[in-house]
C-alpha cells in the first residue's frame, strides 16, 4: 500500500505515493528543499487527517499515517513552532500545529557542548542521559503509524555525536523500525557534510533518497531548486518508466512545495 508524499503531481507519477514503511534520506544543499519537502508532507497530511484530502488521491489504494512526529536535536520545540508559523500561511500553520508532536532533544544537545547553561535554562536529572539512547528510547514509544521527520543528522554529525559507524547503525535501525511501525521516516541531512563514500553508504541503507540541489540557469539570474531520486525501492522503476531525470520545484507559503516541471531523459 502507498502513503502519499502530498507533493502535488509527484504522487500521481508515483501512483499514489511511496511504499508504506519507507525510510527516506532527504539529502540537500542548504535551502534547496529537503526541509520544505518534509514540511509540505506534514502540513498536507494534517489537512488530510482533518478531512481535506487532495484531489486525485482517491484514484489510488493509499493510507495515511495517523499523526506527525517531529524530532529536533538542536532546535527547541518553541523554535520549531516559530519556523512553521513563519514558513506557512496562517491556516496551514494552524492545521499542522494541531496535529504535530515534537520530540525536543535540544537541552541534551547543548548541555554536552560549550554553550553556557544560562543560555538554555536549568537542567534536570534527565539531561544527564545520552542523547542517542534517549532518542532511540523516546522514538520507540511514539513512532508507530506516524510520519516521522528527523531534523537532522547534520546536527549530530557536526557536533560529533555520530561517528561513522554509529551513523550507519542508527540508519539501519531506523530503516528496520519504519517497517515494524508502519511509519514513514524522513531523515534530513545536508549534502556533502560527510565524505562521498559515507554518503553513498547512507543512500544504500535507506529505502529511498531524495536529493535536493540548486540549479543556476544560463538564461536567468534566478536560481531554481530541483529534486532527483537516485535510489528508491518501489518508486524508481516508475520514475524511470516516465523517463524523468529531475523535478524542478518551488516552495510557496500558501501551498508548500510544488513540482513546476519535469526534465526528461532525451
Amino acid at each position: 500500500m502507498k502513503v502519499p508524499t502530498f507533493v502535488p503531481s509527484l504522487d500521481n507519477i508515483m501512483k499514489g505515493g511511496i511504499p508504506e514503511g519507507s525510510s527516506v534520506l532527504l539529502l540537500g544543499e542548504p535551502g534547496a528543499g529537503n526541509f520544505e519537502f518534509s514540511l509540505t508532507s506534514a502540513v498536507n497530511l494534517a489537512k488530510a487527517l482533518d478531512g481535506k484530502i487532495p484531489r486525485g488521491l482517491e484514484n489510488y489504494d493509499i493510507k495515511f499515517p495517523d499523526g506527525i512526529l517531529y524530532v529536533s536535536f538542536s532546535k527547541p520545540a518553541s523554535e520549531i513552532i516559530r519556523i512553521l508559523t513563519l514558513s506557512l500561511e496562517e491556516d496551514l500553520a494552524s492545521s499542522l500545529k494541531k496535529r504535530i508532536s515534537i520530540l525536543d532533544f535540544s537541552r541534551l544537545f547543548y548541555l554536552q557542548t560549550q554553550i553556557p547553561s544560562s543560555w538554555i535554562g536549568a537542567g534536570t536529572i534527565r539531561d544527564r542521559e545520552n542523547i542517542i539512547s534517549t532518542f532511540i528510547k523516546d522514538l520507540e514509544k511514539s513512532g508507530t503509524n506516524k510520519l516521522i521527520i528527523i531534523d537532522s543528522f547534520t546536527d549530530l554529525i557536526t557536533s560529533k555525536y555520530l561517528d561513522e559507524k554509529t551513523m550507519f547503525d542508527i540508519s539501519r535501525g531506523l530503516s528496520r523500525a519504519s517497517k515494524k511501525w508502519n511509519s514513514i521516516i524522513y531523515v534530513l541531512m545536508t549534502a556533502n557534510i560527510t565524505d562521498k563514500r559515507s554518503e553513498n553508504v547512507m543512500m544504500e541503507i535507506f529505502d529511498g533518497t531524495l536529493l535536493f540541489e540548486w540549479n543556476a540557469s544560463e538564461k536567468s539570474s534566478k536560481r531554481r531548486r530541483y529534486m532527483t531520486i537516485p535510489r528508491f525501492t518501489g518508486v524508481l522503476s516508475q520514475i524511470e518508466r516516465e523517463k524523468i531525470e529531475r523535478f524542478d520545484t518551488e516552495f510557496d507559503y500558501k501551498t508548500g512545495m510544488i513540482v513546476l516541471n519535469t526534465t526528461k531523459v532525451k
